[in-house]
């Protein structure tokens, strides 16, 4: 007698693996959903630890820590300082490197490796794949952070900031090359109220668009070469910790080298141009629609990419006496 041996066929194998594979096709979107989710949620966190950081500091100099500390030398680069995330290290439990930090040249930051010092509070998670710290084409190495303050109703270049949200450039009057100085802001100086004034937000890294301008020899540095949260020379410090209003949340350039308008025709004129300039000021994210922001209450809220501009506007003023309503 002939005993049949158990198992399956070919048939009901191949049967069960297409059931596997729809079952993973329909669980993949969700398992990525929910990691981003958290990933939304961890940046929040770290929004609002870098906002009690800041009520911190304000608490203990009557003030907000200005954007950018600038100085005058006269070698190259000819701007030097330090920036408001600097001022901001005792706060985050950063107290030994602050300590270690040279105030007189802030060049030599650069020299001993302290501007390449990776703060995990400082990196959105979902930003987590970023070459940290950026290598520069001189070999100096700078740590790049995902956040910044407010600066307004524009935040770059230096010589058109605005000064009129929370963190702004100050320092030692410098005229070679132009820059604008501007005071420090005190809690008083938020007349809009701080529900209606954003105090930080998202910077976000991705731009394929800008980066073939780098690789065209257009831009100084790839989209990932800018957010230093320690500038310590040239012009364009205040440039990588802050950000405004002057672009849409998730703004990108809307084409690349080799299909650019006619009118960038050079290194300057991508510069100058609205749409580069734009990029640079704006808030953003890798969050799907938005970004998160923080407020001036403490508050932290994700605002959508579609946000009208107007709106955006008046949150990114202290004082410009605009009524803001649901957003």
């Amino acid at each position: 007698m002939r005993i049949r041996r158990a198992g399956f066929t070919l048939i009901e194998l191949l049967v069960v693996i297409a059931i596997i594979a729809i079952l993973i096709a329909l669980l993949l979107p969700a398992v990525q959903q929910a990691r981003e989710a958290a990933r939304r949620t961890q940046c929040r966190s770290q929004l609002k630890q870098l906002s009690l950081a800041i009520y911190n500091y304000e608490s203990t100099h009557s003030c907000f820590p200005p954007g950018q500390i600038r100085m005058g030398f006269a070698s190259q680069p000819r701007v030097r300082g330090w920036s408001m995330f600097v001022q901001l290290l005792p706060y985050f439990e950063q107290g030994a490197l602050y300590n270690k930090w040279d105030f007189a040249d802030p060049l030599v930051n650069e020299t001993n490796g302290s501007t390449a010092a990776v703060l995990p509070v400082l990196i959105c998670p979902s930003e987590s794949q970023l070459q940290n710290p950026f290598t520069k084409p001189s070999g100096a190495r700078y740590a790049l952070t995902s956040y910044g303050g407010n600066g307004g109703t524009q935040s770059h270049p230096p010589a058109a900031t605005k000064g009129d949200g929370i963190f702004a450039g100050t320092g030692p009057a410098i005229t070679t090359p132009p820059t604008v100085q501007h005071a420090l802001v005190r809690i008083r100086d938020v007349t809009d109220g701080t529900s209606n004034t954003l105090l930080v937000g998202e910077r976000s890294h991705f731009d394929p668009n800008y980066d073939t301008f780098f690789a065209g020899g257009y831009a100084t540095n790839p989209m990932t070469g800018w957010g230093y949260w320690a500038p310590a020379g040239g012009q364009f410090g205040l440039t990588d910790v802050t950000m405004s209003s002057f672009g849409p949340i998730n703004s990108r350039i809307p084409f690349n080298f080799t299909n650019r308008p006619g009118s960038i025709s050079s290194a300057a004129t991508f510069d100058a141009s609205v749409e580069s300039t734009r990029r640079l000021n704006a808030f953003g994210s890798l969050h799907t629609g938005g970004a998160n922001l923080g407020l001036a209450d403490g508050s932290v809220r994700t605002l959508s990419e579609n946000i009208d501009a107007n709106v955006l506007k008046s949150l990114s003023t202290r004082g410009g006496g605009e009524v803001v309503g649901e957003f």
